[in-house]
């Protein structure tokens, strides 16, 4: 009777290891450095893009994304990505560009990519990152 109930607690303490530890039962967090590209699905341009972001609270991270347009003209993009209410993967950011106008954006974030669809002025395309 003794052996069942350590195999018991065993098996219990085993499970709650694993549920607690598991990528997958859990939200994915934005935070960190991320690769990758975008694209203009308004004009076809697309060229690489680099992404460092961290955690403000919460519901909140600050995001700079730094690429290159025509391969040669550099760019950085700050962000406040804010998490959608009732969700635990959803982005969206809002934000005022100098002479651009205002780009709106919505990212869905795993452990490993974040894709993400801007649309601002004339231009509207996506994002797409990984670890």
């Amino acid at each position: 009777m003794k052996t069942n109930k350590l195999n018991f607690a065993f098996v219990v303490v085993t499970l709650v290891s694993l549920v607690a530890t598991s990528p997958s039962l859990s939200a994915a967090s934005p935070t960190g450095k991320w690769r990758g590209s975008w694209n203009s699905g308004a004009t076809g341009h697309s060229g690489p893009l680099k992404a460092r972001v961290r955690k403000v609270d919460h519901d909140t991270y600050r995001a700079l994304f730094v690429g290159r347009f025509a391969g040669i003209i550099p760019f950085a993009y700050p962000a406040r990505l804010d998490r959608v209410a009732g969700t635990e993967n959803q982005y969206t950011s809002s934000q005022r560009l100098p002479l651009l106008g205002t780009y709106r954006m919505n990212a869905t974030v795993t452990s490993q990519n974040i894709h993400a669809n801007f649309k601002g002025g004339r231009d509207s395309g996506t994002f797409n990152l990984s670890r």
